[in-house]
């Protein structure tokens, strides 16, 4: 056993725990609507629970579990995070928190206008406004061929939307209207994602870098409790079915992923997570709820499988080191012609 660690190497096991974080943030991705379309198949097209309450109980769980893990591997850490605690650095998390709670109100409704297919689709438009605040805020650089594969994700969930799914048991119900609307919350909680995800992303990376990655979740969720707690009604947990208190756990997974691909990868790796999720929940959907995956949404997914090749294939590197060396070249003409 170790010497197989010692062999694959510390390159290799970060590379392997970017893999696995990004693997089942897909899973839970495509879990969390499935769950959501099967409870309101069972209640007659309607979201059984109140979803306030829903995402307030999905931060309380998050927390706990942060605080358990942590707590857990506290004896064995050179530095727990809570020696080094500053009051004002604890008050940023409260920001992304904020957003947070708002993006997961919108998630619900989202998914309450349009059936999983549609939604995981359109819930990748999130990448376009990650990738620019992430070179603009982190630094972070991506080759010409990556900036064109998030627009090829962008026209593919566009694509999908060119015809309307059917459900022979009525599943999807989706009005012009009704999937316009869904749509649009999505386009506006894709920016807010981008923006609460970026300063997430610098809280676990560069603020205070050696804090454990649980302790720095459960600050997060401290304040996710205490903005959602607002829309907590008192009752809520007594009308919370088995299958309701699974989608809270599924939503709580989901989130603590998150927070792994963040700190083995980055925010684009966690929306094309996401996106990739739109392949599981469409096959899924397509045989459970009877949804028809016509032409359009065929078409469309098959864009987003090529924006994965551009994105993610081995000409990248190529691409950016002859970037590099441009502009290296570039520097030292300028420093020929400023040389007397």
């Amino acid at each position: 056993m170790f010497e197989l660690i010692t062999l694959v190497g510390p390159t290799h096991i970060a590379m392997l725990a970017k893999l696995l974080s990004a693997v089942a943030l897909t899973v839970l991705a495509s879990t969390q609507s499935l769950l959501v379309e099967l409870a309101k198949s069972l209640n007659g097209g309607a979201t059984p629970f109140d979803t306030p309450s829903a995402v307030f109980f999905t931060e309380l769980l998050k927390l706990l579990i942060a605080l358990a893990l942590w707590l857990r591997e506290r004896p064995s850490l050179e530095y727990d995070g809570l020696s080094g605690w500053q009051f004002t650095p604890f008050l940023l998390f409260a920001i992304p928190a904020l957003l947070f709670i708002v993006q997961n109100n919108a998630v619900f409704l989202a998914m309450e206008l349009l059936d999983p297919p549609t939604f995981q689709l359109w819930a990748c438009f999130k990448v376009i406004p990650v990738g620019v605040l992430a070179r603009v805020a982190l630094g972070q650089r991506r080759s010409r061929v990556q900036w064109a594969a998030l627009l090829l994700l962008a026209l593919g969930m566009a694509v999908t939307t060119l015809g309307a799914e059917k459900s022979k048991h009525g599943l999807s119900r989706l009005g012009t209207s009704r999937q316009a609307r869904g749509i649009l919350v999505l386009v506006a909680n894709g920016c807010l994602s981008a923006t609460s995800g970026i300063l997430n992303e610098w809280l676990i990376k560069y603020q205070d870098p050696k804090a454990p990655l649980m302790f720095k979740n459960a600050q997060l969720y401290f304040f996710g409790i205490l903005v959602a707690a607002v829309g907590l009604k008192a009752s809520a947990a007594r009308d919370f079915s088995a299958l309701a208190w699974i989608i809270v756990g599924t939503n709580a997974a989901a989130g603590l992923c998150v927070s792994l691909v963040l700190k083995y990868a980055d925010n684009l790796i966690k929306g094309f997570s996401t996106s990739a999720s739109v392949l599981l929940a469409a096959l899924v959907s397509s045989i459970a709820f009877s949804i028809e995956l016509r032409r359009p949404f065929v078409l469309g997914a098959a864009v987003v499988c090529v924006a994965f090749y551009l994105y993610f294939g081995p000409h990248n590197k190529v691409l950016l080191d002859a970037d590099d060396a441009e502009e290296e070249g570039e520097g030292e003409a300028l420093l020929e012609e400023g040389t007397p």
